[in-house]
């Protein structure tokens, strides 16, 4: 290689920069948004670390994971009776109605009451070995997203006995689950921050977690409450992100006003959490 002379750097100062350019730094942003791809790209850790826990919390157990199957469907023909009687309803409309409410709650509130410990819990992990803060994310909504599907068991049930009237609109299932985990992601890592640094946060959550469960139409009819206060249904996000997935498979169609409630909860959750997320993710190590 020739060297440069000062006679060519005169006539071309370009000539004097050097071949190497240092690589830009990632703005924080930039590095929440890598942490998101990369933690979703290495599916195999967080899924096996899911299975994992379901071993885990089932190990010497003869039904394991379906001993809440068991449980679930207990308590669904119990309230069912019980209910559908204080409602006035016909068993064969309620009973499927109340199914996929619990089950879809049960997933909903243990997104976000196991969310809160998402980073506490794996604090020996992330002391020690240097991964994204999503596979913590991703391995607590896997974990209830193979409950849910262990729980799915009784709502085939259910639709069997009662045949309930299923049509193309069941697809529209589909989607509306996705939301409700896209939701999960955004709603375990924002609370998963908050909660490894103020520890008050996990029984607040526990607390209001209950409140909400008896203001969701899960147990009682969304009709039942008109008038004045009927917007506690219609602005209701945890009722839209059930209903979304529920009337479907009820061979009924979501109210379009749901599905916008969803949407927009969505885009709040997630804009919110990509801020709070590029600004403190550097901390979390530090918190938990």
């Amino acid at each position: 290689m020739n060297p440069v002379s000062l006679e060519d750097i005169a006539a071309d100062p370009a000539e004097a920069a050097p071949a190497f350019r240092p690589p830009r730094r990632k703005t924080r942003l930039g590095r929440a948004l890598c942490d998101l791809r990369d933690g979703t790209a290495q599916w195999w850790i967080w899924s096996n670390m899911a299975w994992e826990d379901i071993r885990l919390r089932y190990r010497g157990s003869i039904l394991g994971p379906f001993w809440l199957t068991c449980s679930m469907a207990v308590m669904i023909a119990t309230l069912g009776v019980v209910y559908s009687t204080i409602f006035k309803a016909k068993i064969h409309t309620y009973l499927p109605f109340l199914t996929l409410g619990l089950l879809l709650w049960t997933f909903i509130s243990a997104v976000v009451t196991e969310g809160c410990n998402c980073f506490i819990g794996a604090e020996s992990i992330i002391r020690q070995v240097r991964m994204p803060f999503t596979t913590h994310v991703l391995r607590t909504l896997y974990r209830n997203l193979i409950v849910l599907g262990h729980n799915a068991v009784v709502y085939l049930v259910v639709v069997v006995w009662f045949a309930v009237p299923l049509d193309a609109r069941a697809l529209f299932a589909v989607p509306g689950l996705a939301l409700d985990i896209l939701n999960g992601i955004w709603v375990c890592l924002l609370l998963g921050m908050v909660s490894a640094r103020f520890r008050d946060i996990v029984p607040i959550v526990a607390s209001v977690i209950q409140i909400v469960f008896f203001v969701t139409p899960i147990f009682w009819l969304p009709d039942s409450l008109n008038g004045h206060y009927r917007w506690i249904v219609d602005f209701n996000p945890i009722y839209a992100m059930v209903e979304i997935v529920r009337a479907p498979l009820l061979g009924q169609g979501a109210p379009a006003g749901l599905w916008g409630l969803a949407l927009a909860v969505t885009f709040l959750g997630w804009t919110t959490t990509l801020a709070a997320f590029a600004r403190f993710r550097a901390r979390i190590p530090f918190w938990v």
